[in-house]
């Protein structure tokens, strides 16, 4: 049996797009983790929904909006979401100030050097005019010794 990889160009996608090769486990915490963040994501939605009820004048909501004070719950609430955006960007603000300090005039962001075939060659303990070949090949099979040492490498023929 071939063992040269996958056939099926699906098959390359990353695991998180592909929940048939995720763990029952994760796909159930996936699916708890999306529903908890929704039902979140709903809730801080509620103020702004009540105000429009209310402004449209449905009944229940001035009760509570108006009768019972429940706009300054609203306001409470759109003050302490104001403050938390304010001192998350104030946060991300001084983050990015601090790294402009700490790497003014310093490029870190340089090419690695190609390596090279020698280089392959002797970490695998090969001959670098073999490793050449091989990255020249479409298809290679490599067998494996005992220990996960490269035993043998062929260069297999293309398919049409």
């Amino acid at each position: 049996m071939d063992q040269s990889g996958p056939r099926h160009p699906a098959l390359k996608s990353p695991i998180i797009e592909r929940a048939d090769l995720q763990s029952p486990q994760q796909r159930i915490i996936y699916g708890a983790l999306t529903a908890a963040f929704w039902a979140f994501w709903v809730y801080l939605w509620v103020p702004l929904l009540a105000l429009l009820a209310w402004s449209l004048g449905v009944q229940q909501a001035y009760k509570y909006m108006v009768v019972l004070g429940g706009y300054h719950d609203v306001i409470r609430l759109l003050a302490i979401y104001s403050m938390v955006i304010g001192l998350l960007g104030g946060a991300l603000v001084l983050w990015a100030i601090y790294n402009i300090i700490r790497f003014r005039g310093v490029e870190q962001r340089l090419a690695r050097p190609p390596i090279t075939a020698a280089e392959i060659a002797r970490d695998f303990g090969m001959e670098a005019a073999a490793v050449e070949r091989w990255q020249g090949a479409q298809r290679l099979r490599v067998t494996h010794d005992q220990a996960g040492r490269i035993a043998l490498v062929e260069i297999a023929p293309a398919e049409a």
